[in-house]
């Protein structure tokens, strides 16, 4: 069981996980949109404002638990991430499936901070629906094929 010390840390450290995850997902939607992918394009776009979304959640969230700009510095700073020209690779880079069970543990951590363990409940949804559609992608370039799927992603 982690500490609420550590805790707090891990949680910070999600809003800067999701700004550098927000980021490489906006340059990637671009990427795909000026390639003709626009159905990847509008899915990474959505994610992007997702997490840009979730992130500052984060930020939110730490400033009612006191924490001052001083303080946010840290969570302030975004991770950087590889930015990838192949959606394929993007997708397998992306596909973290022990995310859930990370932020699970977080949430258990907060039981005692009620509107906290509530807000990381909701992203640990919606990260369930993430790997969905991400496994969901990797299937089907596994039946049809690469360049199939990418044609169907026009």
């Amino acid at each position: 069981m982690m500490t609420k010390e550590e805790a707090l840390k891990m949680f910070a450290q999600m809003g800067a996980v999701w700004f550098g995850n927000s980021k490489q997902h906006f340059a990637f939607s671009a990427y795909c949109r000026l390639q003709g992918w626009n159905k990847l394009a509008d899915k990474w776009k959505e994610e992007a404002e997702e997490e840009w979304d979730e992130a500052e959640e984060v930020l939110n969230r730490l400033v009612e638990l006191g924490c001052k700009p001083a303080d946010l510095q840290e969570a302030m700073k975004t991770i950087e991430f590889p930015f990838y020209d192949d959606p394929k690779q993007q997708i397998e880079s992306d596909y973290q499936p022990d995310a859930v069970k990370i932020m699970s543990e977080l949430a258990e951590a907060f039981n005692d901070d009620y509107p906290t363990k509530k807000l990381i409940e909701k992203w640990i949804d919606g990260e369930k629906e993430h790997m969905a559609w991400e496994a969901q992608y990797l299937n089907y370039i596994d039946k049809l094929g690469y360049e199939n799927f990418l044609t169907a992603m026009m």
